[in-house]
């Protein structure tokens, strides 16, 4: 009876050992599970490495895909350990002078570029595909990093920059607009702020307002192919396909389009 017993208590523990732990913070259980994926992946790694079969299986194995995952994991852990920190202090309680105080702090230790990196960090992450993402999370992160680096240095034009592209990720297309228009009067050579605006209007279903971004942007550089194009596509969606057809043409002098471009010129010829 005693040994039965032994080995009830045996089964018990073990069950406890496997079973996962979940906790009613929705931060805290995505910390949990994020470290629970590096265990799993690491455990992974070293039964590559223990497997007598190692040599045959060394040249499938991408170690640099599996740092780089490793190294964006433990990124979400420090942020989500950095959000909930933010959460456990309620800054609107904090008298003003105290606010200012860690401003300051923060803008001489350049703490809104730290924001900025960790905001495009996770940008490039929703464009790796991983199943791991949450688009709209993630997006929405985004957006509080770059709000962070603005409170601290309000002519960072990079964080006007990348807030934009979390806002058009999220079809906030006006929002997006204004702060790409901010990001442009601190820095107006960005020309990638130009673009997006078009692709906003574009996406927006306001393809007048596009052409006019795509003609500013062609006074700067009347070879620019994406602006060509980005024009020809414009006017097919306006039903114009006489301007469509002569943009195609003029970007497809330049440059070769894609395959999605080429059939959209193709069903313009047919028609005509």
């Amino acid at each position: 009876m005693k040994k039965q017993s032994k080995d009830w208590e045996d089964i018990k523990i073990n069950e406890r050992r496997t079973d996962k732990i979940f906790f009613e913070s929705s931060l805290l259980q995505s910390i949990s599970d994020k470290i629970d994926f590096l265990k799993e992946e690491s455990f992974g790694l070293f039964n590559e490495l223990d497997s007598n079969e190692f040599k045959q299986q060394l040249d499938e194995f991408d170690l640099e895909e599996f740092g780089e995952e490793a190294f964006y994991q433990i990124s979400e852990i420090a942020d989500n350990f950095s959000e909930l920190k933010s959460e456990l202090i309620n800054s609107d309680e904090l008298p003003d002078f105290v606010k200012e105080s860690a401003r300051n702090a923060k803008f001489a230790l350049n703490r809104d570029s730290d924001y900025v990196r960790k905001a495009k960090r996770k940008l490039d992450r929703l464009d790796s595909d991983s199943e791991l993402v949450d688009s709209y999370k993630t997006n929405i992160r985004v957006i509080e990093l770059c709000d962070k680096a603005i409170d601290v240095n309000y002519e960072n034009w990079q964080a006007y920059y990348f807030k934009a592209q979390a806002l058009i990720n999220l079809e906030r297309y006006d929002d997006a607009i204004r702060q790409l228009i901010k990001s442009l009067a601190l820095n107006e050579e960005n020309m990638d702020a130009w673009f997006d605006i078009a692709n906003a209007y574009k996406l927006d279903n306001k393809y007048a307002k596009s052409i006019e971004v795509y003609d500013s942007i062609l006074k700067r550089d009347e070879n620019s192919f994406e602006a060509l194009l980005g024009k020809a596509q414009a006017y097919f969606e306006l039903g114009d396909y006489q301007n469509a057809d002569e943009f195609f043409k003029k970007a497809n002098s330049i440059k070769f389009l894609d395959d999605d471009a080429k059939e959209m010129w193709k069903s313009i010829q047919k028609d005509n």
